[in-house]
């Protein structure tokens, strides 16, 4: 392959010999001269016939290629639509969601808690915020703190609640919460 990768057209379909002898053949969705990568729709192994609607996305580094071939040139179109333009406030609103969700994750391990405790924490983060639950050392074991109010301890049922704060009104509620929580873990 020379060292410039010939430009390809979306729909035409190209013959690629890789380094490590094989051979892939499909039709172009998208090329990147740039970085010499080649996206190709290339038919699926399973199934077949002339019924065939299922296929795989090849994405194959032209770096690699030992041979190209295009063996049928798709002519550009003159009425070609411009893509969609990206929506980057929903982009920026996933990685926000995938980001606290990761967080929370981290959070709710602990290493002296269960795997009911863990997923415990994360109920109770979900419904009092993240700052207002905390995991509290207690020894070998570990409780939950809610608002330094209440206190869920090792084995996380509701006789394992305790309450320190003037109000015991936050203690029923999370009670009621660990009980509706057990009972569909159960």
């Amino acid at each position: 392959m020379s060292s410039l990768a010939p430009c390809f057209t979306v729909g035409s379909i190209v013959r690629c010999k890789t380094c490590f002898g094989e051979n892939l053949s499909g039709e172009v969705v998208a090329f990147d001269l740039g970085v010499k990568m080649l996206m190709m729709k290339c038919p699926s192994s399973k199934g077949g016939g002339d019924e065939q609607t299922i296929c795989n996305l090849t994405i194959v580094n032209l770096a690699l290629c030992v041979d190209i071939e295009i063996v049928k040139e798709m002519q550009p179109l003159d009425d070609v639509q411009p893509p969609e333009p990206i929506n980057i406030p929903l982009i920026r609103e996933r990685f926000r969601y995938a980001t606290e969700h990761r967080t929370l994750s981290c959070r709710s391990y602990h290493p002296n808690a269960s795997p009911f405790g863990q997923a415990l924490f994360r109920l109770l983060v979900k419904r009092f915020g993240d700052p207002a639950i905390n995991w509290q050392s207690q020894g070998d074991h570990v409780a939950i703190n809610i608002l330094h109010q209440v206190v869920i301890e090792a084995p996380y049922a509701t006789e394992n609640i305790r309450y320190q704060g003037w109000d015991p009104k936050l203690a029923i509620y999370v009670q009621g919460i660990v009980e509706d929580f057990r009972s569909k873990q159960i």
